[in-house]
């Protein structure tokens, strides 16, 4: 179809108003269309005035995409002919509609960038009359941010930079001087009109614009120093504080002007650059403190009708606040630092807001990285000093009763799914923060939490300090027993044992299991770890889930009480309850397990027997289930993770494990028989060989049967991780090794010949098993030797794969041959030289450039007969048009000189291949370029 005027507009109207299939097609063809070269036409015709809004947004968004992407087809004789007709179509479209004139203006700051910023006084001088204002100001606002956004080359950003940067300190006065009509005494008596507000705006827009302008450093170069624009913030801050005195609730434009103010204001002094003018940041906070203190004094309330006023306030403390952390907690600390103290109350104001979250209010979420922020200035001043201010004591004991009642949730059925997943979300904050209060107040907030408890009076209450409590757990003292703690825990217990609240008993529970470490090693730790265990076991008919987890980590770290309960655990395992659920039941067989593995020996021998059996049964009758319906497959998958779990628990006593895997032996032939349950049985396997590493060697040739079994009916990745456990801890004991090496790469191979992008996991497997053998048993090769030269074919085929684990693995192993049996490798080296040269030139993703590095490196490295790199790379790269057309012959020859040259340094080596890789798919001087040698400038 032509790219007509009426096809165009005909596809618009498809696109927007046709069927799916229609849409998607009229969407392709529309794209093509933006990059033909007829488009340079065809938009002017598509701007008419009498063209529809949809068509003339898409006029506006070819002409953007052009300019853009196919800047090279503009001849420079053509330059001034294109401005000035970009330049009506913005007059033409001065009145809206609004999408097209913002399309439009972006499409001008894209001129005018990819010129190089040159004249800009110039181009924009015919926008710089009173009537054409807001059209000046919306160009100046979109040029930093195409700038920021668009893709050139490393010497035109430059020139482009350099001539922002000389623009932006007279940006930034023009915009001053706009807002500093907010000064005019008139406003004492009526509000600003909305033409004014709106002027407020978009000049407040404008120099948030300009002040990001290419990142922090850039900004403090172009719009000079804190100090410098002290007089623009403070007028943000009086635009602000005057639409606020105006208007009760501030809403629609007063708002936007809000927002708008608060983002530049956070511009300009939260950087960086920022930080290193303490007087100024120290003025700057006193005067925000000075503006948000009344309206948090009025408006801080649920429900508040200027919520989203709030929100953008503290927003700007907050991020003030960190930028200025320094200089905040010394001025915190001195007579004179009533503002600093001042914006602290308000955050602190703001981090306690009344109501719950989130139903109530949405800004007490936005404080909490300020915490962490000033408790780590804190703890450095402290570093120095050797002692914490009482301030800070008083600061952040008043955070954490804040958090406490925070924490609290309202009744479930008051709560959305969403509402739930936030408030989740929002209590694990509280968590994290609960613990930069212990960095100040150390073990003084058991006292505290307790006291928040004991002075509850509903459960709601009280569930919050438990999970305050719970998220103090990592920092508990071992073997010190402070009374607060104590408390706690038997508070905790008390709930378990009789609480029916679903939350309450959840946050009791996640106690028990969260100080289960420490009580193993309090002064009661008998007394106390027997009472937890009976706890958690009491709370498994009501709240099963959450009791076997507490179960499973009490019985790990409370060795003692497990074992002389181990009866009731391994009861409690087999119960009905216990096993109604498969992640309930795995949590319960690890408790039994680690139980056992503490008792004697004796006692725990016939309690295991008939865990062991039950177990078995078990997966016997899951596979039993798959064979015969075909549907048992998850079941057994449960079944076999439960008993990978007892294995894991029992690993101490390896007699127990022992005894237990020949129990469950017979019920595990069935698996390797059937697809689907082959990787359940490798886990089983694996974890056995795990737990009983040392101990092994009675029951390995019955381990690989049933690992050779698997393999027959399904290789997989799961089952060469077995394999490399297997050969690299037996291998040189236990004479099936060889066998079992080459019977599991030998499926494994005949599976990926075909296609090994079928099975990216398992090609993956397959060559990280023969990495790490070739790396750590090199001799264990030459067991493969007769399938050692498919082995290699199949390893530089997949090289080339697009699947990033297989082809760093196959290089890995490669690289790794090289190194200990270049013999093997050097007959199909040339071709992977060439593998690897196309590789690099762009037939793999840019992703996978470092593994070909190191190949190239350990081929470089390696001893070859009558051969060498050199040569492979020459008579790879003769070929014209290889690796790509962008790789001309110098290119080529500094590339071969640089990786012969290298032998020692990966990283000078993958500097010089990823140079290489730009060159040849066409990307050096662009901005993907730029940020990839940045990056590698920074980590040398």
């Amino acid at each position: 179809m032509e790219y007509t005027e009426q096809n165009l507009a005909y596809a618009v109207s498809v696109f927007y108003n046709g069927e799916q299939n229609e849409r998607a097609k009229a969407h392709a063809w529309l794209t093509a269309a933006q990059r033909v070269p007829e488009a340079w036409n065809f938009v002017w015709e598509l701007l008419q005035p009498t063209k529809g809004t949809e068509v003339q947004f898409y006029a506006a968004t070819t002409l953007h995409t052009k300019i853009l992407r196919c800047w090279n087809e503009v001849p420079p004789e053509s330059y001034d002919e294109l401005k000035d007709k970009i330049l009506q179509a913005v007059f033409t479209y001065s009145k809206g509609p609004k999408i097209v004139t913002n399309r439009l203006c972006i499409s001008l700051a894209a001129f005018i960038l990819q010129q190089g910023t040159v004249d800009l006084a110039t181009i924009l001088r015919p926008l710089s009359t009173v009537e054409n204002t807001s059209l000046l100001l919306e160009v100046l606002t979109v040029i930093p941010e195409e700038y920021n956004s668009m893709t050139m080359g490393s010497a035109l950003r430059v020139k482009n930079r350099i001539a922002l940067q000389q623009a932006c300190p007279a940006v930034l006065d023009d915009m001053l001087r706009c807002l500093q009509s907010v000064y005019n005494t008139e406003y004492t008596k009526e509000p600003p009109s909305e033409v004014v507000v709106q002027s407020w705006v978009t000049a407040a827009t404008c120099a948030c614009s300009w002040l990001t302008l290419g990142g922090e450093d850039a900004a403090e170069h172009a719009a000079g120093a804190l100090p410098d624009r002290m007089p623009l913030c403070r007028a943000l801050l009086a635009v602000v504080q005057l639409l606020y005195t105006w208007n009760s609730a501030v809403s629609d434009s007063p708002l936007d002007a809000c927002e708008a103010c608060l983002s530049a204001v956070r511009a300009a002094g939260g950087t960086a650059a920022a930080a290193r003018h303490p007087a100024a940041a120290t003025q700057l906070l006193a005067d925000l403190a000075a503006l948000a203190a009344p309206l948090m004094a009025r408006d801080n309330v649920p429900n508040s009708i200027n919520e989203e006023l709030i929100s953008a306030l503290i927003t700007c403390c907050v991020a003030l606040g960190e930028c200025h952390a320094h200089t905040l907690v010394r001025a915190a600390e001195s007579a004179e630092g009533a503002a600093a103290r001042q914006l602290i109350e308000l955050v602190l104001a703001a981090q306690a807001a009344p109501g719950h979250y989130p139903i109530h209010e949405t800004r007490s979420n936005l404080a909490f990285g300020f915490w962490y922020t000033l408790q780590d200035e804190v703890l450095n001043v402290m570093d120095r000093t050797h002692d914490i201010h009482p301030v800070w004591r008083q600061v952040f004991s008043r955070l954490l009763t804040a958090l406490v009642t925070k924490s609290e949730a309202p009744a479930d059925h008051a709560l959305s799914r969403d509402d739930l997943e936030l408030l989740r979300c929002y209590r694990q904050d509280i968590a994290d923060t609960v613990m930069y209060c212990y960095g100040i107040l150390g073990e003084w907030c058991w006292t505290t939490v307790e006291a928040s408890f004991s002075a509850a009076s509903t459960e709601c209450g009280r569930e919050a300090a438990l999970h305050v409590f719970a998220a103090l757990a990592d920092a508990a003292p071992a073997q010190r027993d402070p009374p607060a703690l104590l408390a706690l825990m038997q508070h905790a217990l008390a709930v378990a044992h009789h609480s029916t609240n679903k939350r309450m008993l959840n946050t009791a529970l996640d106690c028990l299991g969260g100080y289960a470490s420490w009580v193993s090693t309090c002064g009661q730790s008998s007394e106390l770890g027997r009472a937890c265990v009976r706890a958690a076991g009491a709370a498994l008919p009501r709240c099963p889930a959450a009791a076997a987890l507490a179960l499973r980590k009490l019985a790990a770290d409370c060795s003692a009480p497990a074992a002389a309960l181990a009866p009731d655990i391994v009861l409690a395992a087999q119960s009905s309850a216990g096993r109604s659920d498969a992640w309930v039941r795995r949590q319960l067989v690890a408790a039994a397990g680690a139980a056992l593995a503490a008792a004697e020996l004796d006692a725990a021998a016939p309690l295991l027997q008939g865990l062991a059996q039950t177990t078995r049964d078990e997966l016997a009758e899951q596979a039993t289930s798959e064979r015969r319906v075909g549907s048992g497959a998850a079941g057994a998958v449960g079944a076999a993770s439960c008993a990978a779990a007892l294995l894991g628990a029992l690993a101490p006593r390896a007699p127990l494990a022992a005894a237990l895997f020949t129990t469950l032996a017979p019920a595990l032939p069935p698996y390797a028989a059937d697809p689907a349950l082959v990787e359940p049985m490798f886990h089983i396997l694996k974890q056995t060989v795990s737990s009983l590493i040392e101990d092994c060697m009675a029951l390995v040739a019955d381990i690989g049967q049933l690992i050779v079994a698997g393999f027959n009916t399904y290789p997989c990745a799961s089952g060469l991780d077995v394999v490399k456990l297997v050969v690299l801890a037996l291998g040189a004991e236990w004479p099936g090794a060889r066998a079992l090496l080459r019977e599991s790469t030998g499926a494994s191979l005949r599976a990926l010949v075909p296609n090994p992008s079928a099975y990216p996991d398992l090609t993956e497997g397959l060559f990280t098993l023969l990495q790490a053998i070739t790396k750590k048993k090199p001799h264990f090769i030459d067991w493969l030797d007769d399938i050692l030269p498919d082995l290699v074919d199949l390893a530089c085929n997949c090289v080339r794969m697009w699947e990033a684990g297989g082809a760093r693995a196959a290089c890995g192993w490669l690289a790794a041959l090289a190194a200990q049996r270049p013999h093997a490798l050097q007959a199909r080296a040339p071709a992977l030289t060439a593998a690897a040269l196309a590789c690099i030139g762009g037939a793999t993703p840019r992703n996978q450039i470092e593994p070909l590095a190191e190949l190239l490196l350990a081929l470089n490295r390696a001893a070859w007969r009558e051969a060498e790199l050199a040569s492979w790379l020459r008579a790879a790269l003769a070929a014209p048009g290889f690796p790509t057309h962008h790789a001309t012959d110098p290119h080529k020859h500094k590339f071969i000189a640089a990786v012969l040259k290298e032998k020692s340094s990966k990283r000078r080596l993958l500097e010089t291949v990823q140079e290489f890789s730009l060159v040849c798919r066409g990307l050096v001087d662009t901005e993907y370029a730029r940020q990839t040698l940045a990056s590698k400038q920074l980590v040398a």
